[in-house]
């Protein structure tokens, strides 16, 4: 049967009192050993045994062959780095794993493996608690460096906040380019003090973005029409003030008789010379 395993020769061996290795058993050993008389019944209980531990053998060994070779998808960003795509694949495969090795517990053939899905469980539960962090941290970096970085006007009105997520960036940058030279996801886990590191930038950014929120609702305290349009729009206008032409497509959202501006021809092509209805 292919589902015989070493393991299970050696207890047919050990039955039979067989000392020859079950690479050189013959039908001989088997007839001197009575194996069709007085053993038969033990032997097929261990073929029985044998099949039914096949199933958990084969998914053991296809959660190790995954996760070994698994490498993370990453994509350009900005050509700063290369950040983690296809986030929905992984974690869907690192659940069905997680309680696939659960489920296995209750089989009545779990022993003999034990030792293996314990450390696959304890191995892909890190994984899983690294990447909720690094999903959220990354998400939260990509928002943030946009902008700080496309706009010089937002750096001016918020230099705190800004040299704070200099910061941040710097180890999220220096971080994503490790992972670009060593993507084997059990690689990028083993990476020492990770779980800390992405710990700190999450706070660090969730404070940057809540001193953001409070200078957008201090805008909007100023000029109350700006409560019309989302925070992204609003930082939009923010880092193009003195570009007239990138703000009117946010006009009608506040004013409802204004659809853009009218701009001069002359010297100053960011004079306003006119509304348009």
């Amino acid at each position: 049967s292919d589902s015989i395993r070493e393991r299970h020769w050696k207890q047919i061996l050990r039955l039979l009192h067989v000392t020859s290795s079950f690479t050189e058993l013959s039908l001989r050993h088997l007839w001197d050993a009575k194996l069709l008389t007085v053993h038969d019944a033990s032997v097929k209980d261990i073929i029985r045994t044998a099949q039914g531990e096949m199933a958990l053998d084969e998914f053991v060994r296809q959660v190790s062959e995954h996760w070994t070779t698994f490498a993370l998808d990453l994509v350009n960003y900005q050509n700063r780095c290369r950040i983690i795509k296809g986030w929905d694949d992984m974690f869907a495969k690192l659940d069905e794993h997680l309680n696939s090795l659960q489920s296995m517990k209750q089989s009545p053939y779990y022993r003999v493996f034990a030792e293996q899905a314990e450390s696959w469980e304890d191995r892909l539960t890190k994984v899983q608690s690294i990447f909720d962090y690094w999903i959220d941290v990354q998400r939260r970096w990509v928002y943030l460096e946009g902008i700080f970085f496309g706009s010089a006007d937002i750096k001016q009105q918020l230099p705190k906040e800004y040299t704070r997520f200099q910061s941040v960036d710097n180890e999220f940058v220096s971080t994503m380019k490790r992972v670009s030279h060593k993507p084997l996801i059990l690689d990028v886990a083993g990476i020492p003090n990770l779980y800390q590191s992405l710990e700190r930038q999450q706070d660090m950014m969730g404070s940057i973005q809540r001193a953001l929120g409070d200078y957008l609702e201090r805008q909007r305290a100023a000029f109350p029409r700006f409560y019309f349009v989302g925070d992204e729009d609003l930082l939009e206008m923010i880092g193009n003030s003195k570009e007239p032409k990138q703000i009117q497509r946010h006009l009608s959202k506040m004013f409802a008789g204004i659809a853009s501006f009218d701009m001069s021809d002359g010297a100053n092509p960011n004079l306003i010379t006119g509304l348009v209805s």
